[in-house]
């Protein structure tokens, strides 16, 4: 199993979700411990340029400037440079034997509660989502590793271990004292994993339910480039619960209902997330199956 040496707490790589802005500051305020005896863990304020302005980013999204594609749209964006800056002070490069392991914290809009955002589905992150689970009954674990690590954008992906804290509903530049705790408590279960992999005491892990990422629903634009459709109000607020086939994701605005029929059932998230709202997404859907501990 991997042994980890160090862990950095990432917030603000959207400046306008300030859960994790928060965690950092009880971090630094010494209200919050995150030090274990098996590795060191630093925390890390990403984008603070973005938080000044309290916006999501300045220029194009620092969460999507770490893969190896090129940002078209604007080449030599803030982002794009603070991404490269981060690398080469954070991103420990062919150091064998320090391993590091990225948390970035994040809030949704939507209605998700605290989910674990795994990307990779190997020994390491399986066991993670199960420690995490039995720890936190209430968790949702998501896995997104539809694409390799190193065609991964995200931030956390910048070095060979991270993941992501998803917590909500909360609104962005908002506040609110049930997501903070929401995230602080899954954090220090993450946190808790780390140490008792790498002591070698984490006992018996059971098998669990997760959610895998399987696509994007793009909201339908008319001629005049408006929405023509909505989300269906049979499912606002109702992330990772199941739509069974035949009913009804979408409605457009003359009251015609939009269903997908080539699935039994999907379970949606990131329903109506408001940064998604400029490329007209209306959710993520995920399947919904047994992890398997190895």
């Amino acid at each position: 199993m991997v042994k980890i040496n160090n862990v950095l707490i990432l917030a603000g790589t959207h400046g306008n979700e300030l859960s994790g802005i928060y965690i950092d500051k009880l971090i630094r305020d010494n209200l919050y411990n995150v030090q274990r005896s098996s590795f060191t863990s630093f925390s890390k304020l990403v984008n603070l340029r973005a938080i000044e302005c309290a916006t999501r980013y300045l220029e194009t999204d620092l969460n999507r400037e770490f893969s190896n594609e090129k940002n078209h749209e604007i080449a030599n964006s803030h982002e794009k440079l603070l991404s490269q800056n981060f690398i080469a002070e954070n991103v420990q490069q062919g150091d064998q034997g320090n391993n590091q392991l990225f948390i970035d914290l994040h809030n949704t809009t939507s209605n998700m509660g605290a989910t674990l955002i795994l990307l990779s589905n190997d020994a390491f992150y399986k066991k993670m989502g199960a420690y995490v689970k039995q720890q936190m009954p209430e968790a949702n674990i998501l896995f997104e590793d539809e694409k390799t690590w190193e065609e991964q954008a995200y931030l956390c992906t910048a070095d060979k271990y991270g993941v992501m804290i998803e917590v909500g509903a909360q609104a962005h530049g908002s506040l609110q004292h049930n997501t903070l705790i929401l995230m602080q408590k899954m954090l220090s279960a993450v946190l808790d994993y780390v140490e008792q992999s790498n002591l070698n005491t984490l006992g018996s892990l059971k098998n669990y339910d997760a959610f895998y990422f399987t696509e994007e629903v793009a909201i339908p634009i008319d001629q005049d480039g408006l929405r023509s459709a909505m989300v269906h109000p049979g499912i606002c607020g109702k992330d990772f619960e199941v739509v069974k086939h035949g009913e009804p994701l979408l409605i457009t605005l003359q009251g015609e209902e939009i269903s997908r029929v080539d699935t039994p059932e999907t379970y949606p998230h990131f329903i109506n997330e408001s940064a998604y709202c400029k490329k007209h997404i209306a959710m993520a859907l995920a399947d919904k199956r047994l992890v398997v501990v190895e």
